[in-house]
């Protein structure tokens, strides 16, 4: 079942029936929100920064607790009422499964994605950063959503319920049918190219050469390629007071952080710039394609645009495929 869906903020106020509504919000700096009464989605062009705060809370208070002797601690599990996640792209849509494998053993995780309906976007252009390409992941695929909107011939959107969730969700749609309308055409542009076969063999072949003081050299941790990133993954837990309250909660960290394998003896392996770069690139491109056979990448490129100081993670696979070889 298929319906032609003219503007976006039109179908975010009938699925704001069905539950609460997050997508891709703002103009100058898109970031995925929840979107209030008439706010549109803004589908543009790809967000950026990815919609991981949807599905894993930057932080989550996740125990509460008052300062006296008897205090009871009462815990807050994730918010798992019906909700709808518009304008997932593919490159974020196949990002979600990194999540699903690494947090499959959580029973919280797996009850707010059975609570979660996606209404995804088919790209309808290449954009200049991505390489989602490069990495298996086609940027017209709907692999993954409820439901899909492709930019339409003459404007607006071909909605299409593809899963049982899906056709559930859109149940009492009042759009029209789609009958003969057509996508309109997918737009090529230029993008970086990753021969992204061999990679990880190449890279683990790379886990003591000097060549990542090359690659570590214009990095300054400022984490934001982890941030913004749809497959990172990793949190602290920490407690914390506020006056006569206080919390533990579970906060996003990054591996490009000096603090974040610093060890209680004082001692931290990844003391230097070069070592915690190349545990990021080792982790998606070496570490978790070993135990899961993919790549931990959707090739969004979000760390391509984000990075204040122009680092672009194809030329340092690139670079470091090309060394494993000499």
């Amino acid at each position: 079942m298929s319906w032609i869906v003219k503007d976006a903020s039109e179908l975010v106020e009938f699925l704001r029936t069905k539950g609460g509504v997050y997508g891709p919000a703002g103009d100058d700096r898109i970031v995925f929100d929840e979107l209030g009464n008439g706010a549109p989605p803004n589908l543009s062009r790809l967000s950026d920064v990815s919609a991981r705060n949807v599905f894993q809370p930057m932080t989550h208070y996740y125990l509460r607790f008052e300062d006296r002797p008897d205090t009871e601690v009462s815990f807050r599990d994730y918010d798992t009422t019906p909700r709808v996640v518009v304008g997932l792209r593919p490159c974020d849509v196949a990002a979600l499964t990194v999540h699903d494998t690494v947090f499959a053993e959580s029973g919280s995780y797996r009850a707010l994605r059975d609570a979660t309906a996606i209404v995804g976007l088919v790209c309808p252009a290449r954009e200049e950063a991505c390489f989602c390409d490069s990495v298996g992941v086609d940027p017209r695929s709907t692999d993954g959503m409820d439901a899909a909107l492709t930019v339409a011939v003459g404007g607006g959107y071909v909605l299409a319920a593809l899963t049982d969730k899906g056709r559930t969700l859109m149940s009492g749609a009042p759009f029209p049918e789609s009958g003969d309308a057509t996508a309109a055409d997918f737009r090529e542009a230029d993008h970086p190219v990753l021969a992204a076969e061999g990679v990880p063999e190449a890279l683990g072949r790379l886990r003591e050469m000097e060549i990542w003081d090359e690659i570590g050299f214009a990095c300054v941790n400022c984490r934001v390629c982890t941030y913004v990133c749809p497959t990172c993954h990793c949190f602290t837990v920490t407690d914390e007071v506020f006056g006569t309250e206080g919390g533990r909660a579970a906060v996003w960290d990054s591996c490009q952080s000096k603090s974040f394998t610093k060890e209680a003896s004082g001692h931290n392996p990844r003391a230097t710039k070069p070592a915690r770069v190349r545990q990021r690139i080792l982790h998606k491109y070496a570490y978790y394609p070993e135990v899961e056979g993919a790549l931990m990448c959707g090739g969004c490129g979000r760390c391509i645009k984000g990075c204040p100081t122009g680092r672009n993670i194809v030329e340092e696979l690139t670079l470091l495929k090309g060394g494993a070889a000499t």
